[in-house]
């Protein structure tokens, strides 16, 4: 069990870089400029889209059929890989629309699922509610 939250995590560790990596590639500042503003932005986004945590435990609770630590842990790591992802993009310049958000919501939920080891049901669930908060990721995005 260990050996698997580990990989887990690890694959969450690589989404973000992925993301944080694609972004500093097209970012016209400097490396540690543009680390920074990726940090603060994505702390930024975290703050503004933040659920409340009966949400959460009912969104876990609906994908993974409980809301256990670690079902709310994955949930979370999740989350914040998209929004890590999506910090990245955004500091690179590049627009965010409704789409685009989906498409990385997608992306990141696609690196994790061969971590989750649930059904297609629940990687479906997992997008889905992630997808539900544009509205406040939109806001946060101005």
């Amino acid at each position: 069990m260990a050996k698997h939250h580990g990989s887990f995590f690890l694959a969450g560790l690589l989404g973000a870089i992925a993301g944080i990596v694609g972004g500093l590639l097209l970012a016209p500042k400097s490396g540690k400029t543009t680390r920074k503003d990726i940090v603060r932005r994505s702390n930024e986004i975290s703050k503004k889209i933040r659920t409340e945590s009966t949400v959460t435990k009912k969104r876990a609770e609906a994908i993974f059929g409980k809301a256990s630590e670690e079902t709310l842990t994955k949930y979370s790591e999740i989350k914040n890989a998209v929004v890590a992802k999506l910090a990245a993009v955004k500091t690179a310049g590049t627009a965010v629309d409704k789409d685009k958000y989906a498409k990385i919501v997608d992306e990141v939920v696609k690196e994790f699922k061969s971590d989750l080891g649930v059904t297609k049901a629940s990687i479906a669930k997992i997008a889905t509610y992630l997808k539900k908060d544009w509205d406040k990721v939109k806001k946060a995005l101005v």
